[in-house]
């Protein structure tokens, strides 16, 4: 086995597996920046055009920034939360965008001071009915709510049967309980809003074989089975779709569906 497959495929390893309690490697915002899709400045752009001002945003459970600093570009302010401040520490910068460590459930923006609430990629983690009574304090009347969640990717050809086979066989007892409300793009969830249409969109990447093993790493179902002893399930998957892959450098076109849950407060 050459140089590049022990990495992608034999991806676990000695030093992961003796570390995988370090919280850069399972928590950590380094490894989520670089190793997460990005939204596409589209999703931004049509959030801003549906409030009436573009004054502030705030961007709850931001993460690494992905979607605050996209949202900077059409909001005179954007405050971005999030209760990691591992995650919080490599987000990306920009002048008029605010990053605080605090929960969703209780900010500390003034009352009907937001024009966009969003929250990407973070809502099944919240506790909704407070999450929502402070979307209420905070938000202008008439402002904008949005959910949004990207869901299971697909990729080229054989290769996505054999991913779809992994994500839902293989990894099914690893995922916490709120996955599922990701899985189903949110529409499960509790939404006490006067509801809107949103258009589809959708996250494209040209990835390698490397790429997209990283990101599956970032997965809280990876950091699971580690603690349980069973990461020889994730290092098979990386020998199998190596098999079908061809040439570990060539890109593949991998697309995750966005979902919106889309309403005015």
């Amino acid at each position: 086995m050459n140089g590049f497959a022990f990495r992608s495929a034999g991806w676990l390893g000695e030093r992961i597996l003796s570390n995988h309690n370090q919280r850069h490697f399972e928590q950590g915002g380094e490894a989520y920046a670089r190793n997460r899709p990005t939204y596409p400045p589209e999703l931004a752009q049509r959030l801003a055009r549906l409030c009436a001002e573009q004054r502030l945003a705030i961007d709850v459970g931001c993460g690494s920034g992905q979607l605050s600093v996209l949202l900077a570009v059409h909001f005179d302010q954007v405050l971005a939360t999030d209760i990691s401040a591992d995650q919080l520490a490599y987000a990306q910068q920009r002048s008029n965008l605010i990053y605080r460590c605090e929960s969703a459930e209780s900010m500390t923006t003034p009352d009907g001071s937001a024009d966009l609430i969003v929250a990407a990629q973070a809502a099944h983690w919240f506790d909704l009915p407070r999450f929502y009574q402070e979307c209420r304090r905070v938000g202008k009347q008439g402002a904008v709510i949005a959910l949004v969640s990207y869901g299971v990717p697909y990729l080229e050809g054989v290769l996505n049967a054999r991913f779809q086979k992994f994500y839902w066989q293989n990894t099914a007892g690893f995922w916490p309980p709120g996955r599922h409300q990701v899985e189903t793009g949110y529409a499960e969830l509790p939404f006490p809003f006067e509801s809107l249409p949103f258009p589809e969109l959708f996250i494209h990447r040209d990835w390698n074989l490397e790429q997209l093993l990283d990101y599956v790493k970032t997965w809280s179902a990876f950091r699971c089975a580690l603690e349980q002893g069973r990461g020889l399930i994730f290092e098979r998957f990386g020998e199998q779709l190596m098999g079908c892959w061809g040439e570990p450098r060539n890109l593949r076109r991998i697309t995750w569906p966005i979902s919106v849950r889309l309403g005015r407060v």
